[in-house]
């Protein structure tokens, strides 16, 4: 807060006028804002949460659909909960939305090694020209 006092003609102190400076605050809700913005998304991102096999390769992904299996057998295109008779139509509009035709399987560990074999049929005759199964480094959690 600053302080300020006006001088009358003679020199002499006539009022105190005081204002904040609200600049600093102001950055702070910004960079404050931009934070939470970028942590939101990451968030998204890892809304669903499966235990992935581990895998010493590792790549990052292009434009791409996600098919997640979770241990109960529910099935998720691209975050969002689908049942199992609608997945060849679904995933076949999402794919034609894409430039890559990439399925990513993102199968818990304790998926049958059938259940994916399946999945990645269906993705194949869904027009998917590349499948990739989503992995976790040996030394993450």
């Amino acid at each position: 807060m600053a302080i300020h006092s006006l001088r009358d003609e003679d020199g002499g102190p006539d009022e105190i006028i005081s204002e904040i400076n609200i600049t600093p605050l102001t950055d702070v809700f910004l960079v404050l804002l931009i934070i939470f913005m970028v942590t939101s998304t990451a968030l998204v991102q890892q809304a669903l949460k499966v235990n992935l096999p581990k895998s010493g390769a590792g790549a990052n992904a292009p434009r791409s659909v996600t098919l997640t299996v979770t241990p109960d057998q529910k099935l998720f295109l691209d975050g969002k909960l689908i049942n199992r008779a609608s997945l060849p139509a679904r995933l076949h509009a999402a794919l034609s939305a894409t430039s890559d035709k990439l399925v990513i399987l993102e199968g818990d560990e304790k998926v049958m090694l059938g259940e994916a074999v399946g999945l990645l049929d269906v993705a194949r005759k869904a027009g998917a020209e590349k499948v990739a199964v989503a992995t976790r480094p040996p030394d993450a959690r």
